[in-house]
C-alpha cells in the first residue's frame, strides 16, 4: 500500500504501464462529474462510489491492484494484517492510495465522526 497527495501521483507512473492513463482521466476531472457507478475510458475500468462512514467500517481484500483517490469528505483506511492494523491514515481530499492485489485493507470507517465520502477506484489488473 501506498499513500500520498495526489499531485504527486505522476511521481509513481513506472508502477503500472497504465498509470499514465489514470492520471489523464483524472486531469479530465472525468470522476468529479461522472455519477456513481463503473465506468471505462481509455479502457481503464473505473468505479464511482458515495457512501456513509462508519464506526465499523468495511474490510476486503484487493482482488487487483487499485489506486483510490477521494473525491470528497474523509475516513479512516487501514492496511490490515491477520490479527491486527498495520498501517492506518486519515485518507483526505488531495490524497490517493494505491493498494496491490492480495492486500487486505479496511475503508469506509468513520473519522471522527460518520460522514458522506465520495471516492473513485481505478482498477489495474
Amino acid at each position: 500500500m501506498l499513500i500520498d497527495l495526489l499531485d504527486r501521483l505522476e511521481w509513481y507512473q513506472g508502477m503500472d504501464p497504465r498509470w499514465q492513463a489514470v492520471i489523464d482521466i483524472l486531469d479530465r476531472s472525468l470522476p468529479y462529474d461522472d455519477p456513481d457507478g463503473d465506468h471505462i475510458v481509455d479502457s481503464i475500468h473505473y468505479a464511482v462510489t458515495t457512501y456513509r462512514t462508519s464506526e465499523t467500517g468495511k474490510e476486503q481484500v484487493a482482488e487487483e491492484n487499485q489506486v483510490i483517490v477521494l473525491l470528497e469528505g474523509e475516513e479512516l483506511f487501514s492496511l490490515q494484517g491477520k490479527d491486527q492494523v498495520l498501517l492506518s491514515s486519515v485518507f483526505t481530499e488531495g490524497r490517493f492510495i494505491y493498494v496491490r492485489k492480495g492486500e487486505r485493507v479496511k475503508s469506509e470507517q468513520a473519522h471522527p465522526q460518520a460522514g458522506m465520502v465520495r471516492k473513485v477506484t481505478f482498477y489495474l489488473p
